[in-house]
C-alpha cells in the first residue's frame, strides 16, 4: 500500500539543505546560548557513555515510571519525538519527559516535566510520517545542562556533513531480553545516500524502478554497519544531531530499522521535510497561549488530581490530538 506525506501541508525543501533556527524566546541568562551551542564541547569516541552536558537537548520520554523513547528539546515548551512512541490509549498527562540527567531513573539530577498536549502527524501509519510534538505543561528553565537544539530553517541553505551524532539509552543488543542502557550513549555515524540506502533495503529497485520505494522521501538513513554503530530499541524518537558551523542542528529523529548495527543502516524521520509544519504547529499554539485559549494548561491540575485519586484505570480511550 502506498503511503505518502500530504504535500499540501508538509512542504519539503528541494534538497537536504538548510540552516539552523531556534523556536525559543530570548535566553534568560546572557551567558547562555539560545540553541545548539552546548557549554561542554568535547566529545567522546562514538559508541561510549556520553558525558553530562554534552547533549543538553536530549530527553527521556517516560510513560508512567518507564522509559519508552528518546526525544529532543526544541524550545521552552516543546519536545520532538517519534509518533510511534505514543500509545493512543493513554492521555497526555501520563507522559513525562526528563531532562539534564544522562542516567535513566536518576531523579536526583534529572528535571521532570509533564506533557499537556500531543500533536501527531495526521498521516502517521507504521513507518510513514513518524513524527510527533509534545507540549509541556510548564516552561523549561535553560541552564548549562538544559538547552534546546536548533532546527533546520526552510529559508536558507547549508550542506549536511558526511557524519552526525546519534544519542540515546537504547539497547546495546537486539535481544528482547536486553535492558535499555542506563547511561546515555553517543555515536558518530555516517549519513547514507538516499538512493544507496534504498538499494540496501530494496535490492530489486535497481532492476524494477517502478516498485514502491521502501525509503520514502521523508526519511534519512545513517549508521556504520562495519563498526556496528546504529540505533536500537529505546533510542526511538531521539535526535540525529549535526554540528554545522559551530551550531548543533537536528536533521533527523530515530524511527526504525531492521536489526541493530548489522547489515542495514538505521532509518530516521527527516526533520527538514517536516520543518514548515513544526513551525506552524508551534506558532499556532503560542497564539492560543497568548489569548489564554489553550485549555489543556488549565485542565492539567484537575486531571492529575483525578488520576491520583482514581488510579490508572480512569485513563482510557484516545485522547491524543492529531495534527491539522
Amino acid at each position: 500500500m502506498e503511503l505518502r506525506a500530504d504535500q499540501s501541508l508538509w512542504r519539503r525543501p528541494s534538497t537536504l539543505q538548510s540552516t539552523g533556527s531556534c523556536l525559543c524566546s530570548s535566553p534568560k541568562k546572557k551567558d547562555l546560548p539560545v540553541c545548539g551551542r552546548p557549554v561542554y564541547l568535547s566529545l567522546v569516541v562514538g559508541g561510549q557513555d556520553a558525558v553530562a552536558g554534552h547533549w543538553p537537548w536530549q530527553v527521556s520520554l517516560h510513560l508512567g515510571q518507564t522509559h519508552v523513547c528518546g526525544g529532543s528539546l526544541i524550545s521552552e515548551r516543546w519536545i520532538l519525538t517519534a509518533a510511534h512512541c505514543i500509545q493512543s490509549t493513554w492521555i497526555p498527562w501520563q507522559y513525562t519527559v526528563w531532562l539534564r540527567s544522562i542516567k535513566i531513573g536518576n531523579s536526583n539530577k534529572g528535571v521532570k516535566h509533564h506533557v499537556s498536549k500531543i500533536v501527531i502527524h495526521p498521516k502517521f501509519q507504521n513507518i510513514t510520517a513518524d513524527i510527533a510534538l509534545l507540549k509541556l505543561v510548564s516552561r523549561v528553565t535553560f541552564t548549562s545542562s538544559i538547552l534546546p537544539i536548533c532546527l533546520p530553517s526552510i529559508t536558507k541553505q547549508l550542506t549536511v556533513p558526511g557524519s552526525c551524532w546519534m544519542t540515546g539509552w537504547g539497547k546495546v543488543k537486539e535481544s528482547e531480553d536486553t535492558d535499555y542502557h542506563s547511561t546515555l550513549q553517543e555515536a558518530e555515524i555516517p549519513i547514507i545516500d538516499h538512493q544507496a540506502c534504498e538499494q540496501l533495503y530494496n535490492p530489486i529497485s535497481i532492476s524494477l524502478p517502478e516498485v514502491e520505494p521502501v525509503i520514502k522521501e521523508d526519511m534519512i538513513c545513517a549508521g556504520d554497519t562495519h563498526k556496528m554503530k546504529d540505533s536500537c530499541q529505546g533510542d526511538f524518537g531521539g535526535p540525529l544531531s549535526c554540528q554545522i558551523d559551530g551550531v548543533w542542528i537536528q536533521i533527523g529523529l530515530v524511527s526504525w530499522g531492521i536489526g541493530c548495527g548489522k547489515s542495514l543502516p538505521g532509518v530516521y524521520t527527516n526533520v527538514i521535510y517536516y520543518q514548515k509544519r513544526i513551525n506552524t504547529t508551534i506558532s499556532r499554539a503560542e497564539i492560543l497561549d497568548t489569548n489564554n485559549l489553550d485549555l489543556s494548561d488549565f485542565l492539567f491540575p484537575i486531571v492529575l488530581l483525578s488520576l491520583t485519586l482514581l488510579g490508572p484505570s480512569c485513563a482510557s480511550g484516545p485522547n491524543i490530538l492529531s495534527g491539522e
